[in-house]
């Protein structure tokens, strides 16, 4: 049978304690100096830290009756990060804890600092090692390896139809985009444009998160990376496939890319050849149904159906059958759709679409 040593790291610390005579009258001298180990408080988790008082015939001494403190101080010596009181766990064997919560960790600096402890017994306070080199202090790091330092987020710019921007028609020869290798049609739209978000330098990351908020978006993206702006971009993740998804998806990228984007193909591949329309009715302001008057073709998932007017509230899901939009079924009439001077025959604009990727940002 294979088996594995397992080596459990368990922070207990043995420290020099100078004894006492009598009630706390008289510490008892030390003779050589001391040296103390080096502590790692880990921020963000509970960090439980033992320690066993011996003097220096490396005999416990008894702490019975003794308060002990626990100080987290800088590296320079001249402010206090922490204060916490310890707890006997064992007094005649000199064995006692201090906890310090994930609460007590998360505002303290990530970087080299020293802690002390003080024991008061009774008429006499002591420091209960004097490190040879920290002067009563030993040294503690502060390390964010369990909660890392925060890191904000940077917003994305969401595709449009022709990149980054919106490219008003005509396009004139070399105005395009350093993206557009293979430039739009000028004056039509693409039936299945691929689009780019805005770039981001990584900045040295290994791992790059976007986070993407999608409306009943259907399509394809990808991560692409380049090594300037000028550069030819290419891929870096598979491409992700997400079909009618509303809410929140995320993409990695992992190495070290100097720039990178996102790429989207709106329609998974499909093309939609004359795209779904509808007409709506309402009544007292209300919406009362939805008439799909061109069912379109090519539809992977059911399209988002967007309801414009001058009112507001009225919401509506799209069905397909065979890649063409069948029904559209009212999910809320909303209030207040009233025909328009310019349309006063039509109470709301029906507007069917492969829905959207609202938000992106990256960090």
């Amino acid at each position: 049978m294979y088996s594995t040593t397992a080596y459990i790291y368990q922070q207990i610390q043995r420290i020099l304690l100078i004894d006492t005579e009598g009630v706390g009258d008289v510490f008892v001298r030390r003779w050589e100096p001391v040296y103390a180990k080096k502590l790692t408080i880990n921020k963000g988790v509970d960090n439980v830290i033992l320690f066993e008082f011996i003097n220096q015939d490396q005999k416990p001494v008894n702490i019975t009756g003794s308060n002990l403190i626990f100080r987290l101080i800088n590296l320079q010596g001249d402010v206090q990060l922490l204060e916490k009181e310890m707890v006997i766990l064992n007094a005649p064997f000199g064995r006692a804890k201090v906890t310090l919560s994930s609460a007590d960790t998360t505002a303290l600096p990530t970087e080299p600092a020293s802690y002390s402890i003080d024991r008061t017994s009774g008429n006499l306070t002591e420091a209960v090692f004097v490190d040879a080199q920290a002067q009563a202090r030993a040294d503690v790091d502060i390390q964010d390896s369990v909660l890392p330092e925060f890191v904000p987020s940077h917003t994305v710019t969401v595709p449009t139809i022709y990149g980054p921007e919106v490219y008003i028609n005509p396009v004139y020869a070399g105005n395009y985009p350093d993206w557009a290798l293979n430039p739009p049609p000028v004056g039509n739209v693409q039936p299945n444009p691929e689009r780019y978000s805005s770039f981001i330098p990584t900045t040295g990351a290994s791992l790059t998160t976007f986070q993407l908020t999608m409306d009943h978006y259907t399509g394809n993206i990808k991560a692409q990376a380049a090594e300037t702006y000028q550069s030819t971009w290419h891929d870096v993740t598979d491409i992700s496939s997400y079909y009618n998804r509303t809410g929140t998806e995320y993409i990695n990228v992992l190495g070290y890319h100097p720039l990178l984007r996102l790429a989207l193909n709106s329609y998974s591949g499909a093309e939609i050849v004359g795209p779904a329309t509808a007409n709506a009715q309402a009544a007292n302001g209300v919406i009362t149904g939805i008439t799909v008057t061109n069912s379109g073709n090519g539809y992977l998932a059911p399209p988002l159906v967007t309801i414009i007017g001058l009112g507001a509230g009225a919401t509506a899901e799209a069905e397909i059958t065979g890649g063409q939009v069948s029904a559209i079924n009212v999910t809320n009439g909303g209030q207040g759709y009233t025909p328009s001077p310019a349309q006063p025959t039509v109470p709301a604009q029906i507007v069917i679409t492969t829905g959207a990727v609202v938000d992106i940002i990256c960090r």
